[in-house]
């Protein structure tokens, strides 16, 4: 078997995995790993559309769903570091799949950082904080150990059948049909993907910039 990492003497045939990326540039290699999940969930979801007749559909959902969240997660992870950056803070971002969590700080942040219209910030990230609620919903619960009440949320639920303690998940543990309208979807997250892109690229300039003045300040 020819190696999958190998070259194929057709350019158009080939995936350049370090085209996009730079070496010393990780924020910004964080976003071309979130369009790339955002993409590719966004053309599967139009793929399906075209023609569904096969029920493609049922069985694709999962990998969809999966891409759009680790999407939302590496683009909310990405902001979170470029606003510590240039809040000064030594941190990066919570390392956890808490997409609720890495919202609010976010949230947080710009709040003390207050770097442009802050109504206009909400706006772009209202359909997230509106899918995030409803996602929520679905897959936060309280368990019980020990006497000891916690609330965790099974971000998993499109990678796994069962949940963390074995239990089925939600789509599963229903007697009523749990569906998603991909012509609805297309519609929300185009929106979704957009404001997160244009956000983390409106902080990377601002990183730019502080950079550039630092640089000349020294000299």
């Amino acid at each position: 078997m020819k190696d999958i990492f190998s070259y194929n003497g057709e350019i158009e045939k080939n995936a350049y995995m370090n085209w996009r990326t730079q070496r010393y540039n990780p924020t910004h290699n964080m976003n071309v790993i979130a369009k790339g999940f955002s993409d590719s969930a966004l053309l599967l979801a139009k793929d399906i559309l075209k023609d569904n007749r096969d029920k493609k559909a049922d069985i694709l959902i999962f990998p969809l769903l999966f891409n759009t969240n680790h999407s939302i997660e590496v683009y909310l992870k990405a902001i979170c570091w470029q606003q510590n950056l240039l809040l000064n803070k030594n941190e990066t971002f919570e390392p956890n799949h808490n997409l609720k969590g890495l919202f609010i700080k976010v949230i947080e942040l710009e709040n003390e950082l207050n770097s442009g219209d802050q109504i206009t910030f909400r706006e772009r990230l209202s359909s997230l904080e509106m899918y995030i609620d409803e996602l929520y919903g679905k897959i936060e619960r309280t368990i019980e150990k020990k006497g000891n009440f916690k609330t965790i949320h099974d971000i998993t639920f499109s990678r796994y059948s069962l949940t963390n303690d074995f239990e089925p998940q939600f789509y599963i543990n229903t007697f009523d049909n749990v569906t998603v309208d991909l012509e609805n979807y297309l519609a929300v997250f185009k929106g979704i993907f957009d404001n997160l892109d244009a956000l983390s690229t409106h902080y990377y300039a601002l990183l730019e910039g502080k950079q550039e003045s630092e640089y000349e300040s020294r000299e």
